[in-house]
Parts: C-alpha cells; sequence; structure tokens
C-alpha cells in the first residue's frame, strides 16, 4: 500500500508574538501616565502630542519608569491633550 498523505502545502507559524499590550496594566502606572501628561502641557506651551512625542518618551525613562512607552502611550497622550482644569 502506498501512503498517499504527502501534503505539500506550507505552514508558515510565528513564535514570536508582536509587542502588544499586557492583558492587564497596574492602574496606578496609568494614573501616573496621565499625570505626566498633564503636568507636560505647560512645558510644552501648547504643543501638538506629535510635535513632543519624542521628548515625553525621553522623559517617561528618565523618571525611572519601567513600564513601556508603547503601553503608556495613550495615557500620557489623553492626559496631555485634555482640557485644563480649574482648581475649586
Amino acid at each position: 500500500m502506498a501512503n498517499c498523505s504527502e501534503d505539500t502545502t506550507e505552514m508558515t507559524i510565528e513564535l514570536v508574538a508582536p509587542a502588544t499590550q499586557p492583558g492587564s496594566i497596574d492602574p496606578a502606572v496609568l494614573r501616573r501616565a496621565m499625570k505626566y501628561g498633564q503636568k507636560a502641557q505647560t512645558q510644552f506651551g501648547g504643543q501638538r502630542f506629535r510635535d513632543v512625542e519624542a521628548d515625553l518618551h525621553a522623559g517617561w525613562l528618565l523618571r525611572g519608569e519601567v513600564t513601556e512607552w508603547e503601553w503608556v502611550r495613550a495615557a500620557v497622550r489623553a492626559g496631555y491633550e485634555q482640557e485644563p482644569q480649574d482648581d475649586v
């Protein structure tokens, strides 16, 4: 009997997962990221986020934060682009 189970179909399996946000990030880290973005508003004088993102990223690392920028970027941006709050 001949074995006819030869399959010439190629299959590619990617074993390295792309960098994605972990299942959960500590809410305290996200709060720090938002506050960092809010405080940066005054430092950068109303410039667009995309124009100052490299500086914000560098500042995030200089603060000693270990959470990757890609994971907190949206929180920093939300804080940065938030309308300033009047203290009551």
